[in-house]
């Protein structure tokens, strides 16, 4: 050995100390020894080492045996390194190194209580060996025992202040501790020491995703792919941000990307099927579902998805086979399955059959995003036994569950309000302008819009109107915040007492075309096109200078059974809809959003064709042939089957879906004095509009 490998030998055992890696250091210093026996320094070394760390002195596992294990470790061979490894530490039960092999191939078996043990054994048999507490904070991360991870993190921090796999580990567990925030920081700072470090990109691509932050998200999981090119996980977790910022083209790519690097990997497989039942794909989606439960039969998710898409799409037969199938896997059905049954046999109006899977479900077994669906059904089988006061009980604790979901507070209902009650207020102050142009010189494609207040019967007018062969309805379609985006990136938001520039409203036009011809199957040049989106009757004031002229069905029903029904229904919660899960707030969105209306009908001098839900239940091809001489068209025959075109649609956007398809019912009517003594606290505020709308010798009225 030469004097510069001599040195280089002392300083790597001087690191080795530094680290706390004393049975490393004192093999390099006997090796050293075993050339030069005289060589003071490394004597002197040696002596120092065993003063201040006796326990390095204990004679240890030879390198040979610690590099046989590792290798056994590394080629996943991890049952014979925990036999091993125990025997091995009977016979040195002081050598910390092997007790951290024998933790991480516990953990990598899943065993983290034995994972635990060992990486505490770690600690104690060399508290300065910062990679121990590390391994031990990640198995205590793992057990949900979040406090005690970060205290094992910050003190291998302490030993070791650029030890970037302890930050990342931070990271995840502040994550889970539900500090998005406080986890992107950890993350930059082992970004800071490490840049390369692609797994501190991913994970907080996943906290960015978190705070809803899905550019920051994409980014850094394209930043990971950068490094880290065959990173299945990254591309699938960049699929699950692109879906939920609706660019569901890209997410589908995104997932077969990840699909190509672990094709048999179930997850992914059905991460895809959601991104195509969002596009309304409904063959594709059961296809891509069907290949997740080829590769792991019991996945109890992709089961209930794929019962809730056939559910949604009123394909009752296919769902039927579907629960059949699922019932075969499990021995015990998951609740979630139990539930799908049940809704099943309610739509089939099996209501008893359904009543009792009902009543055998405890509520706290279903899955968080499918309780508020339970409730609903719960209530309605109370309804249906003539137990209003229960059905209401079960409307308010699903309407309750609603209101603290995570989803509730991201969708910022006080927000939306506060604008409709600013809306309201600028519109009562008389500060409206209106546009000069004139419904003749709006030539070109010029929509009727069909409006009311949601559960006002505008999905069954939506069907009955559809089933005309000259007129195309686009439900529920985002076409208005199309226009509404382009007017806000030129700083425009107010469209009440401000009239917009010309090149701008065709530039709004424009982009709300786009948006709307998305949504057309085919266009015909005679068609009448009716953009059906109940709560654009808020944005009338923007409509007017878009298609000034332009046509509007107002839908009604009796006041307080859009009221009601509103309360009582679990939508998919957004801004607007987050503001009816509480009946308060519900009474004052809909006498607001009646006064915008009546406001600007006369302010605006809108053509308006009125059509009440009561009346086209009693009479459908009268108060239809109305509406449609209103359009300049004539009645159809097949108009009185609108069922059939309910059934062959798809997918209908919303809550009225399943009973689109089902012949003309009056259950519904007045479905309010059922529940008369909680809502009569309302009836003097609800009462102008109860008169307003020709309801005041409805019943109990």
């Amino acid at each position: 050995m030469t004097k510069l490998s001599v040195e280089q030998a002392l300083l790597k055992a001087k690191s080795h100390e530094k680290k706390g890696e004393f049975a490393e250091a004192k093999e390099l210093y006997e090796g050293v020894l075993r050339s030069f026996p005289k060589n003071k320094r490394v004597q002197q070394s040696l002596a120092n080492l065993a003063k201040r760390h006796p326990k390095a002195a204990v004679k240890g596992p030879s390198q040979e045996i610690i590099n046989q294990l590792a290798t056994k470790y590394n080629k996943g061979q991890l049952g014979h390194v925990v036999e091993q490894a125990m025997a091995l530490t009977r016979q040195y039960p002081e050598a910390h190194v092997i007790w951290n092999i024998l933790g991480a191939a516990n953990k990598g078996l899943g065993n983290n209580i034995e994972a635990e043990i060992a990486f505490k054994k770690v600690t104690m048999l060399n508290p300065n060996f910062a990679q121990g507490f590390s391994n031990l904070g990640v198995v205590l991360q793992e057990q949900g025992k979040l406090e005690e991870a970060l205290e094992a993190f910050r003190k291998a921090l302490l030993i070791t202040p650029n030890y970037a796999e302890a930050y990342h580990n931070m990271g995840v567990a502040l994550k889970d501790q539900g500090k998005p925030e406080k986890a992107i920081d950890a993350y930059k700072k082992a970004l800071s020491i490490k840049p390369d470090y692609a797994e501190a990109y991913n994970n907080m691509g996943n906290a960015f995703k978190d705070l809803g932050m899905f550019d920051q998200a994409i980014e850094a999981y394209s930043q990971t792919l950068l490094l880290k090119p065959n990173h299945a996980g990254a591309y699938n977790n960049m699929g699950i941000a692109l879906k939920d910022i609706g660019k569901l083209e890209e997410a589908i790519e995104a997932y077969d990307k990840a699909i190509s690097l672990e094709p048999d990997y179930a997850v992914l497989y059905k991460n895809k099927g959601n991104a195509l039942k969002d596009q309304g794909k409904l063959e594709e989606t059961i296809k891509t579902y069907k290949k997740a439960l080829s590769l792991k039969p019991d996945f109890a998710e992709v089961w209930m998805n794929g019962a809730a898409i056939l559910e949604s799409w009123n394909k009752l037969e296919e769902l039927a086979l579907w629960l059949e199938n699922a019932f075969q896997v499990f021995e015990n059905a998951p609740p979630d399955i139990q539930l799908f049954k049940a809704k099943l046999l309610w739509r089939n109006k099996e209501f008893e059959d359904a009543n009792k899977i009902i009543s055998d479900i405890d509520i706290e077994t279903i899955t968080e995003i499918r309780k508020t669906d339970y409730l609903n059904l719960k209530a309605k089988s109370f309804e249906k036994s003539k137990n209003f006061d229960q059905a209401f009980d079960s409307f308010s604790q699903m309407n309750s569950l609603a209101k603290n979901s995570h989803e509730f507070v991201k969708c910022r209902p006080e927000i939306y309000f506060e604008g409709v009650r600013h809306q309201l207020s600028k519109l009562k102050s008389g500060s409206i302008r209106t546009s000069t142009v004139h419904s003749s010189e709006n030539a070109g494609f010029n929509p009727v819009f069909l409006v009311g207040f949601p559960r006002s019967g505008t999905t069954l007018l939506d069907t009955i109107l559809r089933s005309h062969s000259k007129i195309e309805v686009v439900e529920e379609q985002p076409a208005i915040n199309a226009a509404q985006s382009i007017l806000r990136v030129n700083e425009h938001d107010e469209f009440i007492d401000t009239l917009l520039p010309e090149k701008l409203i065709s530039e709004a036009k424009k982009a709300y075309k786009e948006e709307f011809d998305k949504h057309i199957e085919e266009a015909h040049l005679n068609s009448v096109y009716i953009d059906k989106m109940p709560l654009n009757i808020l944005n009338i004031p923007l409509i007017q200078q878009l298609y000034p002229g332009s046509k509007f069905i107002f839908a009604l029903r009796h006041p307080l059974d859009s009221i009601l029904s509103c309360w009582m229904q679990d939508f998919k919660l957004n801004a607007a809809m987050a503001n009816l899960v509480d009946l308060d707030r519900t009474v004052e969105f809909y006498c607001a959003a009646m006064e915008i209306f009546q406001i600007c009908r006369a302010e605006y001098n809108l053509n308006v064709h009125k059509i009440r839900y009561e009346d086209l239940l009693e009479d459908l091809k009268g108060e239809t042939s109305s509406l449609l001489n209103f359009l300049d068209l004539n009645w159809e025959p097949q108009m009185e089957n609108y069922t059939d075109t309910a059934k062959k649609r798809g997918k209908i956007f919303t809550p009225s879906y399943s009973q689109v398809v089902q012949p003309i019912y009056k259950e519904a009517k007045y479905r309010w004095v059922k529940y008369e003594k909680h809502l009569s606290q309302y009836l003097e505020q609800v009462r102008p509009w109860i008169d307003e709308f020709g309801y005041g010798d409805a019943i109990g009225s």
